[in-house]
């Protein structure tokens, strides 16, 4: 059933004579009347019928105008979608957060893309190892990485790679401990004591084996946990000491530990954004993106990260 036929159709329905319809569709009279035959010889019905002077559609001829417009919004939905995604749109976006990015930025970029009219923007958990994080743009639009070997851990993977901040990992101590009272640590300071740390794999425990370099001794892992609240909840308790990110625990130091800064151990994890670099190209993927940079940057400049009790 071909298409210009039915619009044929719609439109004799509407303006009631051949020879307004050959207008409307900018073809010959007798060329409406040669498509409109042929549509009826397809069908095996008769749409139109002689009255008078002119035609009028039959009862069938009514039904199939009916369809040919509902075809028509169809086909201009179809043609609109098709015109967005050429333009780089898409209207659904899937974003994967690890869970202290999800806590830094989500909050504030939710409000961010509110700007753009239309658009639905999913967040999913994801919390794999550094190696893991570029398999995830398979399957996501965007994707939030972190690792304490730079970007260039990415960037060799054939992604896109957005910086997004720089964020320094600190020593949490127990509220009432010893090396509470120092307003920065070493890697002699801290090596003795036991260490609430995380799997092998993920980044802060790069941070300890480097830690485990200076001091030229083995740490005590008492306690391997992949959550940073758990670490918190154990480090408060006074189980020992671990490797948290400034931006996300600072707040919560009031909850029974306190961070100090590490001198002469390079302790900061890089956050990134990964995309494929076809997804990247697209023109809603790229507005996100910029919005995920400009709530990177509120984080990283939120006055209460800059006290000097916490510039390292």
């Amino acid at each position: 059933m071909d298409f210009k036929r039915l619009r044929i159709l719609r439109e004799l329905a509407d303006r009631g004579t051949v020879g307004a319809t050959a207008v409307a569709m900018q073809v010959t009279p007798s060329a409406v009347s040669q498509q409109l035959k042929t549509l009826q010889d397809e069908l095996g019905v008769v749409l139109v019928e002689k009255s008078g002077r002119g035609v009028r559609l039959t009862e069938a001829g009514l039904a199939m105008a009916g369809a040919a417009a509902e075809v028509s919004t169809a086909m201009a939905r179809a043609e609109a979608t098709i015109d967005t995604y050429r333009l780089g749109w898409q209207t659904r976006i899937k974003a994967a957060f690890f869970p202290s990015a999800a806590e830094m930025f989500l909050p504030g970029l939710l409000h961010r893309v509110k700007e753009i009219d239309g658009l639905r923007f999913e967040a999913h958990f994801e919390d794999p190892g550094v190696a893991g994080f570029a398999a995830l743009a398979a399957d996501y639009d965007v994707v939030l990485a972190h690792s304490v070997d730079g970007p260039e851990v990415f960037a060799r993977q054939g992604l896109q790679v957005i910086p997004l901040l720089d964020e320094p990992l600190d020593v949490a101590v127990p509220a009432g401990h010893a090396l509470a009272g120092k307003v920065a640590l070493t890697a002699a300071d801290v090596i003795g004591y036991p260490w609430m740390g995380v799997p092998e794999g993920f980044p802060f425990d790069t941070v300890l084996r480097q830690i485990e370099m200076q001091a030229d001794s083995p740490a005590l892992r008492a306690q391997l946990f992949p959550d940073l609240r758990v670490l918190e909840a154990l480090v408060s308790a006074g189980h020992g000491l671990s490797i948290l990110p400034r931006y996300t625990a600072l707040k919560n130091q009031g909850r029974g530990f306190v961070l100090r800064p590490l001198r002469g151990v390079k302790a900061s994890r890089s956050i990134v954004a990964l995309a494929r670099p076809e997804a990247a190209a697209r023109t809603t993927i790229q507005q996100v993106l910029t919005l995920l940079k400009a709530e990177a940057q509120a984080v990283a400049l939120a006055p209460e990260l800059h006290d000097e009790g916490h510039n390292s």
